[in-house]
């Protein structure tokens, strides 16, 4: 009988540590693994959870997490912990799950007393991602050349530009026209601009200062008289400077047609009514 009792005793003060392992082999960088440790304590045991791993990095493998199932002090405990693949060897090597040691307190009468648990280190065979030197072959080998780019269909590109340049022709036009050509066109249509350019196909005299006394008419926006001259010109300040000069030959206009006279200078008056025209033009322009 006392050795039935003693037996027994025995066989429930003795914890026991089993372990589920990974396969060894087919490994690769990144892989995860995992290795489960079964804990069976007797009665008043606990486990020591100081004695735990702590995740974290170990040499080719990093200790990713670790779950633990059960009280510290309960009879069955389940430890599961992920393992990964950190470094690709050149050829096929051997990594190792470090070895594990667990720490249980045991009930020894008033006293407790200390069992050291080990797990051994598992070995993992881990791959290189390729081979040292891959076949030469295509795909294989040394680096290959970029993929060509697709090529995008570049009509619809083509349309736009020349939509675009049509249109930043036609604005560049309309711009010309209207800071440039308008104006310059303008000034060309005016009474005397007119005047100035018809009088070089006049022969007579006579046809040469029509041309003047149309170019005030046609300035003012009415017939202008000798005693119209003054009001006429404080409506045209530009014309102001050419006041004495004009008043000079438009009496000299009369008398031509008027007041003919014998011996009279045309070719004088001629020259003074072309000098004239071309300052009132010149003045117009500004205006």
């Amino acid at each position: 009988m006392a050795l039935g009792c003693g037996a027994a005793l025995a066989a429930v003060e003795v914890p026991t540590l089993a372990t589920t392992e990974p396969v060894a082999y087919g490994h690769r960088l990144g892989d995860v693994v995992e290795r489960q440790l079964h804990l069976r304590l007797p009665p008043g045991a606990r486990l020591e959870t100081s004695s735990l791993p702590v995740p974290g990095t170990q040499g080719a493998l990093e200790l990713r997490s670790l779950q633990h199932q059960g009280a510290a002090d309960a009879a069955e405990q389940t430890l599961r912990l992920r393992y990964q693949v950190m470094r690709s060897p050149e050829q096929p090597a051997v990594s190792e799950l470090p070895t594990l040691t667990l720490r249980v307190t045991l009930p020894a009468g008033a006293t407790r007393r200390e069992a050291v648990l080990r797990a051994e280190a598992w070995p993992l065979v881990v791959g290189p991602l390729t081979p040292p030197q891959p076949p030469e072959r295509a795909g294989l080998g040394p680096l290959q050349p970029d993929r060509p780019l697709p090529q995008q269909p570049i009509a619809p590109i083509r349309q736009q530009a020349q939509l675009g340049a049509a249109l930043t022709l036609l604005a560049a036009a309309w711009l010309g026209w209207r800071h440039l050509g308008r104006p310059l066109w303008w000034r060309r249509q005016r009474p005397f601009a007119r005047a100035w350019r018809a009088l070089r196909q006049e022969a007579s005299l006579d046809a040469q200062l029509r041309r003047l006394h149309r170019a005030i008419d046609e300035d003012a926006g009415r017939a202008v008289q000798a005693e119209d001259l003054d009001a006429w010109l404080a409506e045209r300040p530009a014309y102001a400077p050419l006041a004495t000069e004009l008043r000079a030959v438009l009496d000299a206009s009369a008398c031509h047609f008027f007041a003919p006279a014998a011996g009279r200078d045309d070719a004088a008056l001629a020259t003074r009514l072309r000098t004239l025209l071309r300052q009132l033009a010149q003045a117009e322009a500004h205006a």
